[in-house]
Parts: C-alpha cells; sequence; structure tokens
C-alpha cells in the first residue's frame, strides 16, 4: 500500500498525519501536531517532526499534501497571514525527488473533510431538508476561511477555494455595530474590517475588550463566557452573519453548511445558541426561501483537514 502524508498548517498550530492508501480509502495511521511558529522554517520543522517519530519522513511516502492557510498562487514560494516563515516549492521538491507534493487551500481540505468521517459526530444546529449534495464551509481561528465542494453530474466534486475572510464585514447601521466598528479601525489601524478581524479568535478579544474594558490573550476569553455572555451574543450574531452570506453565495440550491475552527470546536457555545439561529435564519424572503434547504452543523475534530488532504488525494485519482 501507498504512504500518504497529510499536513494542515495554521496560524497557530500545524499538523500531521500518516495514511496508507488501501485502493479509494486512506487509512489513518498516526497524527502529530506542533506550534507553527516555533520553527524559522517549514524544512526545520519537519526535520524535528522526523527526528521525533520516523513515520512522518517525507521521503517515506509517496505522495505529500499540504493545506495552506491562503490562496495556492504560481509563486515559487508561498507566504502567509499569522505565519513567520514561507514555503519555497522548488525547495521542498529538490529535497523530497521522489515524493509526490501538492498544495491545496487549507479550506479546500476542510470541505473535503466533510466527506469524511472526520463529520460523523458533528453536532447539528439547524436541520432542514437538503435539496443538494452541496457542501460549504466555514471556520474561525486564528483567520477566517472558507470553502466550498459542488457535486457533479458524475458524481465527484468540484472544489472552490474562497478568500471570503478578505472582505469587508457586513456591519448594520445599529449604533453598537457603528461603535465597534469605529473601534476595530482604531484598533487596526485599518479603514475596512474584514471577516478575518470580526470572525477570529483575535475578532472575539477585541469583541470582549470593546464591551468589557478587558484586554486578553484570545486563549483567555472564552474562560470568562458561557452561552448568555453579551460577548457571546454579540460574537454569534457576527458568526452568523458570516456564516449565512457565505451560505447565500455557494448554497443556492441547498446544501450543507459546516462551521469548523478551533474557536468553536473548542467552545461550542459560542454558536450553539438562539442569538446565533435567528441570525442565520434572517433575510429577505428570496433568502428565507434558500435558507430553509441549508442545513448547519460544527464539526467537533480538529482533525478534518488531515482527513480532506487524504480525500482530497483519493478524489484527484478517481474524477
Amino acid at each position: 500500500m501507498n504512504m500518504l502524508l497529510a499536513c494542515d498548517i495554521g496560524g497557530t498550530n500545524s499538523r500531521f498525519a500518516c495514511f496508507q492508501q488501501d485502493g479509494n480509502n486512506f487509512l489513518l495511521e498516526i497524527v502529530a501536531s506542533v506550534k507553527t511558529n516555533d520553527f524559522s522554517s517549514f524544512e526545520k520543522l519537519l526535520d524535528a517532526l522526523k527526528k521525533n517519530d520516523n513515520q512522518f519522513d517525507v521521503q517515506q511516502h509517496s505522495k505529500f499534501i499540504i493545506a495552506i492557510p491562503g490562496p495556492v498562487t504560481p509563486a515559487y514560494a508561498l507566504s502567509f497571514p499569522n505565519v513567520k516563515w514561507e514555503i519555497s516549492k522548488s525547495s521542498l521538491k529538490k529535497l523530497y525527488p521522489d515524493t509526490e507534493i501538492s498544495f491545496i487551500n487549507d479550506f479546500t481540505a476542510q470541505a473535503y473533510g466533510c466527506l469524511t468521517e472526520a463529520v460523523d459526530n458533528a453536532l447539528p444546529l439547524i436541520k432542514t431538508e437538503q435539496a443538494r449534495d452541496d457542501i460549504a464551509i466555514v471556520g474561525a481561528g486564528t483567520g477566517l476561511g472558507h470553502g466550498t465542494l459542488k457535486k457533479t453530474a458524475q458524481g465527484c466534486y468540484l472544489h472552490l477555494p474562497s478568500e471570503s475572510g478578505q472582505i469587508p464585514f457586513p456591519f448594520t447601521s445599529d449604533e453598537f455595530e457603528q461603535q465597534y466598528r469605529t473601534f476595530l479601525v482604531q484598533q487596526n489601524g485599518i479603514t475596512h474590517p474584514v471577516g478575518d478581524n470580526v470572525v477570529s479568535g483575535r475578532g472575539l478579544a477585541l469583541l470582549h475588550q470593546f464591551i468589557t474594558g478587558k484586554e486578553l490573550p484570545p486563549s483567555d476569553v472564552a474562560p470568562e463566557l458561557d452561552a448568555t455572555s453579551e460577548t457571546t451574543q454579540w460574537f454569534a450574531k457576527f458568526y452568523a452573519r458570516d456564516c449565512r452570506n457565505y451560505a447565500l453565495s455557494t448554497l443556492a440550491g441547498g446544501g450543507k453548511l459546516f462551521i469548523s475552527g478551533g474557536v468553536a470546536i473548542k467552545n461550542p457555545f459560542l454558536v450553539d445558541n438562539d442569538a446565533f439561529r435567528k441570525e442565520f435564519l434572517q433575510g429577505s424572503d428570496t433568502a428565507q426561501d434558500v435558507l430553509a434547504h441549508i442545513s448547519v452543523s460544527l464539526i467537533r475534530d480538529e482533525r478534518i483537514g488531515l482527513f480532506g488532504a487524504a480525500c482530497y488525494a483519493s478524489q484527484q485519482s478517481t474524477c
């Protein structure tokens, strides 16, 4: 059986998994996680993994799928927000000439993960009758990610990478929202807050600071909250708005919307509440007709990007 190494690079953590390929199936062997910015280069990160466990030696694998937190461009070197190093494609190929190396967007990987066992224990937030098998995924972590899979007539899936997290966030004319928008402009030194500034770990911390006056790192905010906290209610509303707008943009015929990302996976109450559900279902009559055919679930397996990378490799060989 062929061996595949999957990598899911995040702004905080980078995860790796070894899979054995048996036909079109990939069997998970071992998983590891490291702090992304503990290393000065991707090569040094790979060396450290190999020293810790030889199963993560890239040369032992026929395929190496790397899910990156940004667009996959033709550039020779890929750089990412929140990551202090870049990846040189040519350098990797020289180091590992016998391994087939592929790059995909991290939320393309997450979207493919929705076709795997990684969603078996997903938490239903909104149940509906789906008209189609199309899939969209939104995830807040260090940044905000989006991805879509469209099912073709042949039964395969077409992936549509997205950088929707860079679109200006749609604040309403509500006084609180306008005051918060001004606060974000001042805090971030920007003119137009984007989704990445609002629906992310840092966005949660800034919202909590605006409401309470407490300036805390993102990891220290959630322990102060519960489902009824004012910070929770507003963050749920903003998260739902981003999910709704992305769903309306990608799932016009109905389908499944999944939520991932460490912010909600670690703190389900941020989306499993009535504020989220109410905001998600708001809109014009046409919008509500579309939303009535979109289910929403929260993924609870942080390995979804790894399973998705393996699924992507399988789809490429069969479709």
